[in-house]
């Protein structure tokens, strides 16, 4: 079964003794963490959403690999994919500043059901509305869409553009990694560009060429960036001098329960 009603996700969660929300779905612990986006004041911006997955033992399992892997059914993907969105954005609502953005992931199929399936009688999706009722808004949100390839091109453009319509906020994820293309770029217009921490590494290794090609592209599309997976000093001031908006990695914070941070933010 799909999930797609508040009762049905709420069947799901569960309150830990850390006062965070979590979820258990099919043999599936689910946990949120947040990693902060800095700009170059070293503030906060916003805070990027992840999901923790353990399985029976207790033992993680890497969320891109649970994704991508096959033999799941795309039922289960969609519904522990959007169950980590629900425990995000409850955790979110408990714990952050309301002048921080949250960055959400969101694959590609989901985006496109958001748009095709609306709550009875209203214009709105239950991600919309649930974000309303926790007194949080649209343009608070920056849905990050995955890297993951979805062919039917013009059913996502049109769905992004509905997103767009209703007030959030989309951000390319990985960009330079799979699908996350120039040309998906190009076709979504995204208000923001995250470039892939591979882009990084050769700009580091002397290969300049793409991140600049990322950097431009961004520009023409009047979209703000964000370099992925900064860890160093040197990776963060050559950034800063590319003329980079906001920055990710380890060297500015860890990935952590929203209640741990202790970040100042913008």
């Amino acid at each position: 079964m799909l999930l797609v009603t508040q009762e049905q996700f709420q069947a799901y969660l569960f309150l830990g003794e850390d006062g965070s929300y979590y979820s258990k779905y099919d043999g599936y612990l689910l946990q949120s963490v947040f990693q902060p986006i800095f700009n170059i004041q070293q503030a906060i911006i916003g805070y990027e959403a992840l999901l923790r997955i353990f399985d029976h033992n207790m033992l993680p399992i890497r969320p891109d690999l649970f994704f991508k892997d096959t033999t799941r059914t795309i039922e289960q993907i969609l519904n522990i994919e959007r169950l980590s969105r629900v425990i995000h954005i409850r955790n979110f609502s408990l714990f952050s500043q309301r002048n921080i953005q949250l960055f959400l992931n969101i694959l590609p199929e989901s985006a496109v059901h958001f748009h095709t399936n609306k709550i009875p009688n209203l214009n709105t999706s239950l991600l919309e509305s649930r974000i309303k009722e926790l007194g949080l808004f649209p343009q608070c949100v920056t849905l990050e869409l995955l890297e993951f390839h979805y062919q039917d091109k013009a059913k996502l453009l049109g769905a992004i553009e509905d997103i767009k319509s209703h007030g959030f906020n989309i951000a390319i994820d990985d960009f330079g990694s799979e699908a996350s293309s120039e040309d998906r770029v190009s076709l979504l217009k995204p208000n923001i560009l995250k470039i892939d921490r591979s882009l990084l590494l050769k700009y580091e290794n002397g290969n300049t060429e793409p991140i600049q090609s990322a950097i431009t592209l961004a520009r023409n599309q009047k979209a703000l960036i964000v370099i992925e997976g900064v860890e160093t000093t040197k990776q963060y001031e050559d950034m800063k001098l590319l003329g980079i908006d906001y920055f990710q990695g380890f060297l500015l914070g860890k990935p952590l329960p929203l209640h741990q941070q202790n970040h100042q933010a913008a």
